[in-house]
């Protein structure tokens, strides 16, 4: 079962929610706020997880499978410098 929820926008919340209708023109508005609304969710799902492998292993992490070598500083900075 659904729940009714209602939002008071900022005029800038307004137009980028115009933009969005506009440009992508999804079924209705709450389509939109919908969509806008998996991402934080998904986001969520994954710090919920990371804390549970997290407090389940220690700080220490999850061990590597075998045969796979752990990353070096020197790769770890280059994947931080890397642009997607």
């Amino acid at each position: 079962m659904g729940k009714l929820a209602q939002v008071r926008l900022r005029p800038d919340e307004v137009a980028a929610l115009e933009t969005v209708l506009v440009t992508l023109e999804p079924a209705s508005v709450s389509d939109a706020l919908r969509e806008g609304l998996r991402r934080p969710a998904r986001e969520a799902e994954e710090i919920k997880a990371a804390r549970e492998i997290r407090g389940f292993y220690g700080e220490g992490g999850a061990p590597l499978p075998d045969g796979v070598t752990a990353p070096t500083d020197e790769e770890l900075r280059a994947v931080d410098e890397m642009e997607w």
